[in-house]
């Protein structure tokens, strides 16, 4: 017997894939009713899923009742890539500096997805499930600017092809410091990542 899927989890995974590629429009309100019907669920998961993802800093409640897809704030973005970086240093200076880090993993599609993929697995590494938890739940909150990162970084699949080489070399000298620079870069344009983020969302409205 087919075992049938469960309907949080359904709701969950399919709002946050939709709240982290961009799909929602920030600031705007998310009509439970219509992602109910969406996936064929009663609306009981929908605002189970929603409970749990404003929890996790991807969507806001919002004053009135309901909630809102969260908004593009370049000061609180800001502090997002920093918060992120903290996390990497961490886990360079501690276990996943021996046992997350190299090769293993299968190829990615682009350098710019096997550097995401190599920074999770030194956070792994550490075994410090607190510290896991902090870093995936950061990078889902910046995942709404990855598209935005990639338009407006022209040179970024370079930039990150470089990065892994660190990863994957040893010694991995200069590896932190590059990791700096990567996430400083970003920082520092913050505020154009969201006007990017925005005027891609105009350009693709009906």
């Amino acid at each position: 017997m087919t075992r049938r899927p469960d309907p949080f989890m359904m709701a969950f995974e399919s709002l946050r894939s939709r709240a982290e590629s961009g799909e929602f429009v920030p600031g705007a309100q998310i009509i439970i009713l219509d992602e109910a019907r969406r996936l064929h669920l009663s609306t009981t998961p929908i605002r189970e899923a929603l409970a749990w993802l404003s929890g996790y800093g991807l969507i806001e409640q919002a004053p009135a009742g309901g909630y809102l897809m969260r908004r593009l704030d370049p000061a609180r973005i800001r502090d997002e890539f920093a918060f992120r970086l903290l996390c990497l240093k961490m886990g360079l200076n501690g276990a996943g500096q021996v046992h997350g880090l190299g090769r293993g993993a299968e190829p990615a599609e682009s350098s710019d997805r096997a550097l995401r993929d190599h920074m999770l697995r030194a956070i792994q590494g550490t075994g410090n499930a607190a510290l896991v938890e902090a870093y995936q739940r950061v990078t889902s909150q910046l995942a709404p600017l990855v598209a935005a990162e990639g338009r407006l970084f022209m040179d970024q699949e370079s930039e990150a092809a470089a990065i892994v080489a660190l990863f994957e070399k040893a010694p991995r000298s200069g590896l932190p410091e590059a990791l700096a620079a990567y996430h400083d870069r970003r920082i520092e344009a913050s505020a154009l990542l969201v006007i990017e983020a925005e005027a891609a969302r105009l350009r693709t409205a009906p």
